[in-house]
């Protein structure tokens, strides 16, 4: 890094180096068996200066090449016009590398694999059931030519478990993802095998407003949207409905989203982002009202704030360090309630519980509209889940769904869309719009 910035620097105003370490092996099991094993290992180097000015950009695959800060020189004189300033300042060190789960060898994780797999055949005999295990060790330094120095490791682990039809659809799943080693917990596995026999039942979902309760990761569909509102990016476009109206209440005010980078073991704790600013735990949402944006250096430069530290080589179809950083959030940790999942469903005299949807991706997201394919739901009568929803939307707006919230579950479970962001709980509207065929 030091012989790159030092070329770098000679010959340009001002630069940064990004280095990304990544080893991953992931296992992989369809209908019980197992199909896939394999370790990835892979370096990206990302090298950003401002000559006269104007940004140049290249990146590389090692650390040996040449040709690195000729290429990143020659893009900067059709570079974007920035007056972007590179951070200087100290981080706070955070718990985020578990040497255990890094130490794990491929054998362990499929001795760990097959456990998961015997516990789910007890509770669910003669279900094909399918299984993905993930681990991953990421080390990420950054430098730049303001005397910044930073680096840091972060473990992963995810599971996904899931379970198939007799005709050998994808039938209910459940998955889980932490920075450090845990064991699958049993009452996941047996309220998966509770689904999937209640799956079997299929029906019609009649259209119309109706009590909806989302799971963790359904509702990230949801959270998307405000994220998407509330990027800097967004913000000095002029496109976000979110400008200018900080402070206001928008929500329900049980609705508490809070940005916590140093959350020990989280899915994306870090000291500092991928451009070397430090990173803070703090409130999006509080009782309903907007507490703040999102800004890497370059929407905070043009902006006239200072960056967030929310600049990431994260989004929802790439990462990598050929990524450009975006204003993107870190542990997003949504505050639950204190009723239990069963007591919410018993509540209800008809709904719906949602536990995966399709579509999430589509529609006017800055506007904050949302018409999610649910696959799978449950329809509940009677306080009761009596069968899968067959052929089913619900759609709608989140500045008008979310400013009644009917309860927040005591379980917290992932938040996820694309992939994990956080932690929430899961989440009843009352009066959600449902579309069906029933």
């Amino acid at each position: 890094m030091e012989d790159i910035l030092k070329n770098a620097a000679s010959q340009a105003d001002a630069a940064e180096v990004y280095i990304l370490r990544e080893r991953e092996t992931p296992v992989q099991f369809e209908r019980g068996e197992i199909q896939r094993i394999s370790q990835k290992n892979t370096l990206g180097v990302a090298l950003r200066l401002i000559r006269e000015g104007r940004m140049g950009f290249s990146t590389s695959t090692t650390l040996e090449d040449r040709g690195l800060v000729e290429r990143a020189l020659a893009t900067a004189d059709f570079g974007e016009s920035q007056d972007l300033k590179f951070p200087s300042k100290d981080f706070t060190a955070v718990e985020s590398h578990d040497s255990h789960l890094a130490s794990l060898t491929a054998e362990e994780l499929i001795d760990d694999a097959h456990n998961i797999l015997d516990r789910l055949a007890a509770l669910a005999p003669s279900t094909p059931i399918d299984l993905g295990l993930s681990q991953k060790e990421v080390e990420i330094e950054v430098g730049n030519t303001s005397g910044f120095q930073g680096k840091y490791s972060r473990t992963g682990l995810g599971v996904s478990v899931g379970t198939r039809s007799a005709q050998g659809f994808r039938e209910v799943y459940r998955s889980f993802s932490s920075g450090r080693y845990f064991t699958f917990p049993e009452k996941w596995l047996e309220e998966l095998g509770r689904r999937h026999q209640q799956a079997q039942n299929r029906i019609g979902v009649p259209t119309g407003k109706m009590p909806v309760i989302f799971s963790p990761g359904t509702f990230g569909a949801l959270v998307m949207r405000l994220i998407a509102a509330i990027d800097g990016t967004s913000l000095n476009a002029g496109t976000s409905p979110l400008e200018g109206r900080l402070g206001e209440q928008l929500f329900d005010s049980r609705l508490n989203i809070r940005e916590d980078p140093h959350l020990s073991w989280g899915l994306h704790t870090c000291p500092f982002d991928d451009e070397g600013v430090a990173t803070r735990p703090r409130d999006l949402i509080k009782e309903g009202r907007l507490e703040g944006y999102l800004y890497d250096l370059k929407s905070a430069g043009e902006a006239g704030v200072e960056s967030t530290g929310n600049g990431f080589k994260r989004g929802l179809f790439a990462s990598g360090a050929s990524q450009k950083p975006h204003p993107t959030p870190s542990n997003l940790i949504i505050s639950g309630g204190a009723i239990p999942l069963a007591d919410l469903i018993a509540e209800i005299d008809e709904g719906l519980l949602i536990e995966g949807v399709m579509g999430a991706h589509t529609g006017n997201i800055q506007a904050g509209e949302y018409s999610l394919n649910i696959n799978p739901g449950f329809y509940i009568r009677e306080g009761r889940i009596v069968g899968r929803a067959t052929d089913a939307m619900v759609s709608g707006n989140i500045y008008e769904t979310l400013t009644e919230i009917g309860a927040l579950s005591a379980e917290q479970g992932i938040l996820a869309m694309f992939g994990p962001m956080g932690y929430g709980p899961y989440v009843m509207l009352p009066g959600a719009s449902v579309t069906g065929g029933g």
